[in-house]
């Protein structure tokens, strides 16, 4: 697996565009950049706390847990945050990490290269026709310019919103499985797939 796998960027670099997507709906570019704890962390400390992303993600709580939460999924070097912005406002967070670090990896047939994905997306005062839509394809196409091969979804299985994202957006699905916090249902995106069905994802 190539390093650049876990994007380590100095203090200099938190702004760097690691990619960009023209939004089909509005024209407007959504950028992808480095998570910075230190910017981003009270952001995403709201939108964590928001009623809606109590039930799934089960991260609420203080500012200071959140933010060592992060600290600590980054120093593990398994995984890797990012954050999204539309109009130089963030809209939305991705997380990424190495599935053979996960307890997910117990429930199917894994590849040393396998990655999963969360999302999270914020609130935006001014709602735009399949943002989220948008959010996900972009997220997942700038995962597949590095090493990754195949991406899966874990959304939990009462999470209907979720679930029919995945599913819109081109994921397969594999099964329902029992981790050890939630029933999940599992999906799975081949690059292949991918760049067929997105033969320009900047489009």
């Amino acid at each position: 697996m190539r390093k650049d796998n876990f994007i380590n960027f100095s203090e200099k670099m938190k702004d760097i565009i690691l990619f960009s997507r023209k939004l089909p709906t509005i024209g407007n570019e959504l950028v992808v950049k480095p998570l910075h704890l230190p910017r981003d962390i009270h952001i995403i400390h709201q939108w964590v706390n928001q009623p809606r992303a109590k039930q799934f993600w089960q991260m609420e709580g203080s500012v200071e847990n959140l933010y060592r939460h992060y600290e600590d999924f980054l120093n593990a070097g398994n995984g890797y945050s990012l954050m999204c912005f539309l109009d130089n406002k963030p809209v939305a967070q991705i997380d990424y990490y190495k599935v053979a670090a996960d307890e997910v990896k117990e429930h199917f047939d894994y590849k040393e290269t396998d990655f999963g994905i969360h999302l999270l997306m914020g609130n935006y005062n001014e709602p735009i026709p399949h943002l989220t839509r948008d959010v996900m394809i972009t997220g997942l196409a700038f995962l597949f310019t590095l090493d990754i091969a195949r991406i899966i979804g874990e959304p939990d299985a009462r999470n209907d919103k979720a679930n029919k994202l995945v599913v819109d957006v081109g994921f397969r699905f594999i099964k329902t499985i029992q981790m050890s916090y939630k029933t999940a249902n599992l999906y799975m995106f081949d690059k292949t797939d991918f760049n067929k069905k997105y033969e320009d994802p900047k489009k």
